[in-house]
């Protein structure tokens, strides 16, 4: 772990245990690593006899990841006050509070908040945090603090954390599904996880409105810059009333871009209100860094997938985002 993470495994494992009662967090437009990871911990505290909540402040999970554990005992709850001394507050795949909590306040004195993450800026809100950037998900690090603890692991929560660390890694292809990545899931095999069957429940979920607004999507797509390095595509309201989409049918569409030959960095724009745009940032290799793309309009995330919420005017970033990116080529090209 890096120096970011400041306890052990069996340190945070020895806290999930000392309270007889959790609430998990996860963060809005819940990923698979997000959702693999709660799920998971869940299980994990119901087989010791926990009493666990699992809430975030989206109205529901993405299908695609609704037959993990627990999935049927999400709450959506935008705010909470953290006033219960004897409940540990438990955030997951959360680089900062406002991803998941509205109007959050400090904790009571003696509250005690655990913050489990993997994103490399991380705000270390937690009065423990056990944050490392060097992980491949959330749900890595799940799985080695119940594995510390020498936690009862069943076929459920090995579910749940193949699915996080899948999803999260680009299907193992990501740089940062490390060779202890692929020993770790191994073990998660060997405790009765079907790839083929995570994979069946997660890719043969689009509804026939998905498909069509994935269709209008790609007829949106530019691909501009020197070689074609870069890709652009995006959706408008009137794209979902048209097919009658939801928000959870773009999952895995920002990614979809980078299959498009020669193409290194990839954004997508999702404008689902006037003026409210989810800018979704995709890299390949080192040289186009997502993350850093995202900072530039407020956001953050990983190296590869990143991400930033923007306000104003779908059509002026349709213009200015292609600039941007071409006026810095230069910068991020490697020399000949």
């Amino acid at each position: 772990m890096t120096e970011r993470s400041a306890p052990c495994f069996s340190e945070v494992s020895e806290l999930l245990r000392a309270f007889p009662r959790w609430t998990l967090f996860i963060h809005q437009k819940a990923d698979g690593d997000a959702v693999g990871s709660a799920s998971a911990l869940f299980e994990a505290g119901a087989l010791l006899g926990r009493r666990v909540r699992w809430m975030g402040p989206d109205a529901s999970l993405p299908l695609p990841y609704r037959f993990l554990p627990h999935t049927d005992e999400y709450l959506f709850r935008e705010e909470l006050a953290f006033d219960d001394t004897g409940e540990l507050y438990v955030f997951l795949d959360c680089a900062n509070v406002e991803r998941s909590v509205k109007d959050f306040t400090a904790p009571a004195p003696g509250v005690r908040v655990l913050n489990i993450d993997h994103h490399e800026d991380n705000t270390l809100f937690g009065t423990t945090n056990c944050v490392d950037p060097g992980s491949s998900s959330t749900s890595e690090l799940v799985f080695r603090i119940l594995r510390a603890g020498g936690w009862p692991l069943s076929r459920g929560i090995a579910q749940s954390l193949y699915v996080g660390i899948w999803t999260d890694s680009g299907g193992f292809t990501f740089s940062n599904a490390s060779p202890e990545t692929h020993r770790l899931v191994a073990e998660l095999i060997e405790l009765g996880v079907e790839p083929d069957v995570v994979d069946d429940e997660i890719n043969q979920t689009r509804t026939p409105a998905g498909v069509a607004l994935w269709g209008r999507a790609f007829s949106h797509v530019r691909v501009f810059g020197p070689e074609n390095v870069f890709a652009l595509g995006w959706l408008g309201p009137e794209d979902f009333k048209a097919v009658g989409a939801e928000a959870s049918d773009t999952e895995g569409l920002p990614g979809s871009l980078m299959k498009i030959h020669g193409v290194r960095l990839a954004v997508f724009l999702t404008e689902l209100s006037p003026a409210q745009i989810k800018a979704s940032f995709r890299s390949r290799g080192g040289i186009f860094p997502a993350a850093e793309v995202a900072r530039s309009f407020g956001g953050g995330g990983h190296p590869r997938a990143a991400g930033a919420t923007l306000t104003g005017d779908l059509a002026g970033y349709l213009e200015t985002i292609p600039k941007l990116l071409e006026d810095r080529y230069a910068e991020w090209a490697p020399a000949d």
